[in-house]
């Protein structure tokens, strides 16, 4: 397996995630919604491992890219905080990565390669996970903003893995993956939530 393009891809990730912290008006809003979400560092993940051959290949390819981009985010914000901070929210983040790359890589070369009833099912969990995030913010806190915010993140995601399950070959189980998508989105929304609870994010 070749990490070049899952490390560029990580390395791009970092950058423009932290270019989204340090700009302000409209060019802010969009490298956060590109670069700053739960639904574009997952779809990060969920893409790289695409390409891959075999489903080690492609978890390998989810985390590397995932690390990749937390490393760098977080060495470009060395000066951003309390060292000891910076460290600890980079080991949580870090070990996310790797947790959710791994999920996300074997859900990819599902999608891709597995039998069509199983394939429906990691489509459907792979949908909720990239829209979890996306749910959680427009459940907790209903504003306009943050509703308009966490919609997009959402359907962005379900676009995104709806388009992968439909380029499959026939049969494509529809129900299956609609189940699915329901009880993963559900799920990915109360994860996130307690992700953002834990006190190491945001140093």
């Amino acid at each position: 397996m070749r990490f070049g393009w899952p490390v560029l891809a990580g390395v791009a990730l970092g950058v423009a995630s932290v270019a989204a912290d340090r700009v302000g008006g409209a060019l802010r809003t969009t490298l956060q919604f590109l670069a700053s979400t739960g639904f574009s560092w997952g779809c990060v993940g969920f893409v790289v491992a695409l390409p891959a051959r075999t489903r080690g290949a492609a978890v390998a390819a989810s985390v590397v890219a995932l690390c990749t981009a937390t490393a760098c985010y977080y060495w470009l914000n060395l000066g951003g905080g309390p060292p000891a901070g910076v460290l600890l929210a980079f080991g949580y983040w870090l070990a996310l990565s790797v947790a959710g790359g791994a999920a996300l890589g074997a859900l990819a070369h599902a999608i891709r390669r597995d039998h069509p009833h199983r394939a429906a099912i990691a489509a459907g969990i792979a949908g909720g996970l990239l829209a979890g995030a996306g749910i959680q913010i427009a459940v907790v806190d209903p504003g306009p903003a943050q509703l308009m915010n966490g919609g997009l993140q959402a359907v962005a995601g379900l676009l995104v893995v709806a388009w992968l399950f439909a380029r499959r070959p026939a049969p494509r189980p529809w129900l299956r993956y609609a189940g699915a998508t329901v009880l993963a989105g559900t799920v990915a929304a109360l994860a996130w939530d307690a992700v953002e609870s834990v006190q190491v994010v945001g140093f």
